[in-house]
């Protein structure tokens, strides 16, 4: 899958996600989904992480550091639509607790201190007959610059967390 920006938009970047199962016979059936950041025909490697489907193994990749996913993402209050993402210096609150009319979780994503709001993603409702409404997540200015990548990269954690628990 490419993601690109709107056609008006100023920034031309692009981010290619790639997920690919994982058969291993030694480690339960789990998704890889890796996201490179695509710039003048070039890629580089963001991140990637790996759920399994019973939640036992959970790794993700950040540039060249690898930790389980449970040393990043923690649910608030035990809700499964209420996260916070800690990676080093950045951190992210995930509140998808709120649900559109179509049945899809409307996701909104803030600095851990602020209440200005980064990004929003409206992932399709899991139970909705096909086809499916594409996913949409906007990322707003205040999230451009440091939060960019882990925005989107947490966004697609959340979107698979949320899936599994359907």
């Amino acid at each position: 899958m490419l993601m690109v920006p709107p056609e008006d938009a100023d920034d031309q970047g692009q981010y290619r996600i790639a997920v690919t199962l994982n058969l291993n016979p030694f480690v339960p059936i789990s998704y890889r989904t890796s996201v490179h950041r695509v710039e003048d025909d070039q890629e580089s490697f963001i991140g990637d992480f790996e759920l399994s489907l019973n939640h036992r193994r959970a790794i993700i990749t950040i540039g060249d550091i690898t930790t389980r996913l449970s040393n990043v993402l923690f649910n608030i209050n035990g809700s499964p639509r209420h996260w916070t993402w800690r990676w080093d210096e950045i951190g992210l609150r995930w509140d998808c607790r709120s649900t559109l009319e179509d049945g899809s979780p409307m996701c909104i994503c803030y600095t851990i201190s602020s209440p200005i709001q980064l990004a929003s993603f409206v992932p399709p409702p899991l139970d909705a007959p096909p086809p499916l409404p594409e996913a949409v997540l906007t990322i707003f200015p205040d999230g451009h610059d440091v939060h960019f990548d882990h925005i989107l990269l947490s966004a697609l954690v959340v979107q698979r967390k949320m899936g599994l628990e359907f």
